[in-house]
């Protein structure tokens, strides 16, 4: 399947957030080091809690820190949010991504909502990841109401450190982290360790193809580096048929696996979705829709990233939202109150 199915202009933005000492510091460290050349703006809270480690600093100013690859550092201390990701932002600029790495005493429900209501016409709110520590998560969300808000408002969790508690306690902290956000979708690590693909939409929406070390080559981690990117799938469905929206909108609130961490593509909903283009897409626990006149011939073309992907059991619940009458109107002849398509 052609992976540039939606072409987005604005840049993405990715939020980590965690409480204190969780590892935030060291899934971004992770994530400058795996970039695989995208050039990636980095907005902090204060430079001195965050310990970029020297190897990445080029030079440093009293506003930015200018790091390796092509990214540059942000910092909250000598400016607002809006004007930290307006360093990014102008024309000419050449960054491809923005993250932005948290307090880990920041309240949660403000920044979401900061974020998916105010960000502008030129970026836009990817996902929100919060890291929990796996020693500590007990602790910290029984005494902090911002631990535990961290994991509702968000769209991905990653339980790091796994390696220092047993496996019992990891599916305990799952089962614990899914009784506050029950679609949540969990990531485990080691040292931050992750496949990025994951979490940044670097895969979903632009073409760049994301090379890993072979084994072999010395990139300074240890071995388990070499296992984490092997359950990484990716998963595409094409129909010539068109779907039946309600059934889609069950398969999405209902059926699709946690497993399934990004979905995207274009939907047809023929006559029940008055002859129109729907863009679809989902991060973590949000999904989106919008619609658009079609320009071409109308078919359904979705592709899903996740770990481990059941094929079989996707491609059954996704025959099952075929739409069986579709000469047939919606009843009632509803009208789907769904946006248009704004500039992406």
């Amino acid at each position: 399947m052609n992976k540039k199915l939606i072409e987005f202009s604005k840049i993405p933005i990715t939020v980590l957030q965690g409480f204190l000492g969780a590892g935030k510091t060291t899934l971004l460290n992770y994530i400058l080091t795996h970039n695989e050349g995208m050039n990636i703006g980095v907005v902090v809270n204060d430079f001195g809690d965050i310990n970029i480690d020297s190897k990445l600093v080029k030079s440093k100013t009293d506003k930015r820190l200018e790091l390796t690859s092509g990214c540059i550092c942000c910092s909250l201390k000598t400016l607002d949010l809006q004007e930290a990701i307006d360093q990014f932002v102008f024309e000419g600029s050449n960054i491809d991504y923005i993250i932005i790495e948290a307090s880990g005493l920041a309240e949660p429900r403000d920044l979401a909502l900061t974020l998916r209501t105010s960000l502008g016409h030129k970026v836009r709110l990817d996902g929100i990841v919060t890291v929990i520590d796996a020693e500590n998560l007990e602790k910290n969300a029984s005494e902090h109401n911002i631990a535990r808000d961290q994991i509702l408002f968000c769209d991905f969790v990653i339980i790091n450190k796994v390696d220092l508690v047993s496996s019992k306690k990891v599916e305990e902290i799952k089962q614990m982290v899914l009784s506050f956000n029950p679609r949540v979708r969990i990531l485990e690590s080691i040292k931050g360790q992750i496949d990025i693909r994951l979490i940044l939409d670097q895969d979903l929406y632009k073409s760049r193809e994301i090379k890993h070390p072979t084994k072999g080559e010395d990139h300074n981690h240890d071995d388990h580096s070499d296992h984490v990117h092997e359950k990484y799938s990716t998963y595409s469905w094409i129909s010539q048929q068109p779907l039946h929206p309600m059934k889609f909108q069950e398969f999405v609130n209902r059926k699709l696996p946690l497993n399934v961490y990004r979905a995207k593509g274009i939907v047809d909903f023929g006559l029940k979705g008055h002859s129109r283009k729907y863009i679809f897409q989902l991060v973590g626990v949000r999904p989106e829709i919008v619609w658009e006149n079609w320009d071409d011939k109308p078919l359904t073309e979705l592709v899903f990233i996740g770990q481990d992907i059941d094929e079989k059991l996707l491609e059954k619940e996704l025959k099952a939202c075929i739409d069986e009458e579709p000469d047939k109107k919606l009843e009632g002849n509803i009208e789907l109150k769904l946006p248009k398509k704004a500039e992406l």
